[in-house]
Order: structure tokens, then sequence, then C-alpha cells
């Protein structure tokens, strides 16, 4: 199943896909800028939620491994996976209480997934 329809099943209230689209937004920020791809890419996997205040990232706790290998798809996205993006991965992983190897599992599975994907 594809990022965009596993996020799509999370079935997120708006506050909830508020926080979870402002996380990735974050992330693809880090760096300084917001290119276009990055942009598209945060539009599709979570379109803007009706006009609501942002949930705390707590209700997102329980997707914390789906909301980090999104930000790791959003942090690469305009080609690079820099020192700023991935402490931004970083941080969001340890704020939502994963452990440094289980962030390692995700990051690996993530680039295999996009590995695969672009020899296809």
């Amino acid at each position: 199943m594809k990022l965009t329809e596993r996020i799509a099943a999370l079935d997120l209230p708006p506050p909830a896909r508020l926080r979870f689209r402002a996380e990735l937004l974050a992330v693809a920020r880090s760096d300084g800028l917001v290119v276009r791809e990055e942009q598209q890419l945060v539009d599709r996997l979570v379109p803007g939620a009706a006009e609501s205040d942002p949930a705390e990232l707590d209700v997102l706790w329980r997707h914390r491994e789906i909301l980090t290998e999104a930000a790791i798809y959003v942090a690469v996205a305009d080609g690079d996976y820099g020192v700023e993006e991935a402490r931004a991965v970083s941080e969001l992983a340890h704020r939502l209480g994963l452990s440094a190897r289980l962030l390692g599992e995700i990051e690996a599975r993530t680039f295999a997934e996009l590995e695969r994907r672009a020899t296809a």
C-alpha cells in the first residue's frame, strides 16, 4: 500500500491532520526553504485540513512510525537528505519517543523502498 493510502487509512480528525502536516512542513523547512517538491509531497500525503487548531503532537503517538517515515520522504523530496533535515527527522522521532535503533530501522526500510522505486 502506498504511503498516501496508509496515511489516509488513519482517518485522522482535522486537528490531528493539521499537526501531522505541520510536522512534515517543519522537516521540509529545516534546511531553510520549503521547495516545490517538498510542498507538493506534503499536499499529497496530508491534504489541507479544515480550519481548526492543530492538535498536540501526542495525538499522533500511535502513528509515530508512519509520521517518521513520511518525514523522511519529505526530507529527501528535494533530492538531498542534508544534515539539517536528518537532524529534524531525528528530533521529531525523539519527540515521538522513538529510540535511535527504531529510527535507524525506519530509515533503512524507507531508503530501501525509495531505492526500489528508483530502479523499478
